[in-house]
């Protein structure tokens, strides 16, 4: 296997996505093995922190569209990872609830993660990635205030 594309001169952004696409594909492999895709794993991690969650807050939560989640909902619903319920206060919505199997999930998205990080940071020093986290914060803030894409979609 070929080391890293070296783009002489390339912008920013062609690194960002180069390094996004590698993660990306680390943790495909990572989750594709636990019968996941990509953008799962941050869904599951979300219900994860707050069980019951409405569809539309979890969109919210994760910057993504209501169908992209409605979408996953199906998905996970199918596997038996997730169960969707009307809501106490509001029959016309739904929120959703981790399985017994999503919960047993939850620690091996966590693993995967930690994982592809590690991988990822090999060879940087602890002070460098606090430093790289807060510069990419940075980038991401600066286009917070954009309008979405139709490309926002949690699964390849």
């Amino acid at each position: 296997m070929s080391g890293p594309k070296k783009i002489k001169g390339a912008p920013v952004g062609t690194h960002l996505a180069l390094a996004a696409r590698a993660v990306r594909n680390a943790l495909s492999q990572e989750l594709g093995g636990r019968g996941l895709y990509p953008g799962q794993d941050a869904v599951l991690l979300a219900i994860a922190e707050e069980d019951g969650i409405s569809l539309s807050d979890l969109a919210r939560k994760l910057s993504v569209r209501p169908p992209t989640i409605t979408k996953t909902m199906t998905r996970l619903s199918a596997h038996e990872i997730v169960e969707r319920r009307p809501s106490p206060g509001d029959a016309r919505q739904s929120v959703v609830h981790l399985t017994p199997k999503g919960l047993g999930l939850v620690e091996e998205v966590r693993v995967s993660r930690e994982a592809v990080e590690a991988r990822a940071l090999r060879g940087i020093k602890r002070k460098d990635a606090k430093r790289l986290r807060k510069l990419l914060r940075r980038v991401e803030a600066n286009f917070a205030d954009a309008p979405q894409s139709a490309g926002d979609d949690l699964e390849a």
